[in-house]
Order: structure tokens, then sequence, then C-alpha cells
């Protein structure tokens, strides 16, 4: 089929393109396949482009999102031109053709579909709406489609712009925390109390030493959730550790840490020190919260097996109802409330993500026990 643009420069991608009256030919042609209009239920902006990058279909989402009043708007242009990107018109050639379009994801993306591979790229555009710049942050998928002999290639925009402005917002805020309250406890350890203000300054302390620690507690979470969470094995004196562990817990929720037994038998764990106190503070936790509603002495204990690992197990008074027993390490799942709930969840994800171990729990005679396993030492 003759094209058009054929001796026009080009940066990247190939300028040719189909006369409008044979783009439109194929866009009927392709509204005539039974499926294609089932694509209209989806809420994925989705469009499907020709071997020359000119759109044949458009779903209703993908016309939502290029502010055009009717999806055939769309049919022949690039999808770079449908959605106003700055770039689009920078050469002759339009969409895909500029040294822009070399670093563009979505051109990326659909150029290497085009040449029989699926892709998937982030594709960061500034578009223009009434005369103003404004950001869009897409997640190209890019497939090939066969249909009768024609090669054409699908490509969905999943719009990420939310996604990515909370993740820049929390690494902002995370180390805008991190930073302000780790000076302030730093500054609380070079003062010296005096009769006057020494109990001020101990709860000061507490205080800044909680908030901290809560920062980088949730800071960690999503950073695992993502994959992300650096890891830092070492050998850890295991009856030093678990006795300080609940001695602090205790002290920071005003408690008496006589209130936990420990037993410890089990010599050096390997594991990384500020991960296992997460998964080991939110045991405590769960635990004091437990005795709280069913009064007894909570017991943690830590023995070594045959092969190596090490079994810290803690058990309190209280059993886990039912219904949550079958949700158990689920996210929100909880007994307090509809939003909270991440503490066993938290301790799965840590454990077995980033500790190569094992949580398990049992809850039967009035008691519950968790367990976490963690791996021996290597030799």
């Amino acid at each position: 089929m003759q094209t058009t643009g054929h001796d026009l420069p080009t940066r990247f991608a190939s300028p040719e393109r189909l006369p409008v009256a044979a783009v439109k030919a194929e866009a009927r042609h392709l509204r005539n396949e039974p499926l294609i209009n089932w694509f209209d239920a989806m809420p994925i902006p989705m469009v499907v482009i020709n071997d020359h990058r000119q759109i044949l279909f458009s779903n209703e989402a993908f016309c939502a999102v290029s502010l055009k009043t009717e999806c055939t708007d769309v049919l022949g242009l690039r999808p770079g031109e449908a959605l106003d990107c700055i770039h689009a018109h920078v050469m002759e050639a339009g969409c895909g053709c500029s040294d822009f379009c070399s670093a563009c994801g979505a051109a990326i993306a659909i150029i290497k579909s085009l040449e029989g591979t699926a892709d998937c790229k982030e594709c960061r555009m500034m578009r223009l709406e009434q005369g103003a710049e404004v950001p869009l942050d897409l997640q190209i998928f890019t497939r090939p489609v066969d249909l009768n002999g024609s090669s054409l290639t699908a490509i969905f925009a999943l719009d990420v712009s939310h996604e990515k402005r909370l993740a820049y917002l929390n690494r902002t805020f995370y180390h805008t925390l991190v930073n302000g309250v780790g000076g302030i406890s730093a500054l609380v350890d070079l003062m010296d109390p005096d009769a006057d203000n020494g109990s001020l300054l101990e709860l000061l302390e507490d205080a800044s030493l909680r908030t901290l620690r809560k920062i980088l507690y949730h800071r960690d979470i999503e950073t695992a959730e993502q994959g992300r969470l650096a890891v830092d094995m070492e050998a850890i004196d295991s009856d030093e550790f678990l006795r300080s562990m609940v001695k602090e817990e205790c002290r920071l929720r005003n408690t008496q840490h006589s209130c936990a037994e420990v037993d410890v038998s089990c010599g050096e764990m390997w594991a990384d020190r500020r991960i296992l106190g997460h998964v080991l503070g939110n045991m405590l936790e769960n635990a004091l919260e437990a005795r709280e509603e069913s009064p007894g002495r909570i017991t943690l204990a830590c023995t070594r097996l045959d092969d190596g690992r090490v079994v810290i197990s803690m058990r309190n008074p209280g059993a886990v109802p039912p219904n949550i027993r079958k949700q158990m390490f689920k996210r929100y799942v909880s007994t307090k409330s509809q939003d909270r709930g991440l503490g066993t969840y938290v301790m799965k994800l840590f454990t077995e993500r980033y500790l190569g171990g094992e949580v398990a729990f049992s809850s039967e005679n009035g008691e519950t026990t968790f367990t976490v396993t963690l791996p021996a030492p290597p030799k």
C-alpha cells in the first residue's frame, strides 16, 4: 500500500505513514472483529496501531486520557500526537521521529513490539493542555498481534502519575523525618541531665527513640514491598539481643520487662540486626497487647536445631479467633480494627523474603505461639 512521508527527515523511527483514507478503511475492518468491542469495557487506556505506528482503534479509556471528544478523533494519529506530547511535532514527520523520541519509553517499546517482541517501559511525557505543559507518567505495555496477515501492535497505557508522585513524597518524607528526629536524639545524648531536667530529658529521649524506630520501620516496609530492602547479615549474640529487645520494648510501653520470661540457649543467630528487630518487635507487641486482655506470662525462647538453624518462639496467653487464624499473615487482618493488621504480614515479609527464614504460628488451649526460624550461619 502506498505511503507518504518517506522522504521526510527522521532522527529515530520511520517517518512513513498511510494516508488517512487507508487508515480509516483499516479501522473499519478492525471494528468488525468480534472481540474488539470488549476493549471498550477495559478501564485501562488501550490502542491498536499499524506498522506505521498510526492508531487504528482506541478504547474509551484512551479517548478520555487523550481529552478527545470521540474515539474516532485519534484515528491515523500516532500515540504521542493523540496525547498532545510537546515533542510530537518537533519534526515534520511527527511522533517518534525526533531526538527526544529516542529517549521516550513509549517510542522504544513500540519499536521493539513492531520488531516482534513484547515490551514494557515507563514514559515520562509532557503534554499540552489548554496551552500549558502538564506532566503525564505512563507505564506502557506493548504486544505484537497478527490479525488476518496484518502486523499490528496493542498498546496499554497505565497512568502511574499518582504512584510516582506518592513514591517521591514518601522518600522525601522519610528522609526529612529521619534527619530531624535523629538530630533530636543525638542532641539529647549530648545534654547533661541534672536534678531539674533529668526526668524531662529521659521522656524526650524515649519519645525521639520511639519516633525514629517507627519511621525506620515504616520506611523499611515500603522498601521491602518494592523488593529493594538492603540486607546486612551478621552473627548476633542471641542472649544479649533478645533480652535488650524485651527490656527496650517494655520500657517504651511503660510495662515491667519482668512480664516476659526469656529462655535463651541457641548461642549466635545469623540475621540482619535491624530487620530481625522489626520482626521480633512485632511479635512482642502482639504478645503484650494480647496480655492486656488475657493476663499471664509471656515466654520468649530461642533454641538451635541439629542442622544449625535457630528457632525463636514467642508464647503468650490468649487464643486467636478462628476467622483471624484463617487469614493470618495477610495485610490489614487484625482483631483490633480494620485500619490495623500489618504486624504478622510484616513478620512474614521480612523473615521469608529477606532473612531467608520461616514464620509459623499456633493457637490452642488458650495460648498463642509465633515462631521464627532463621537460617544456619554460613560455614
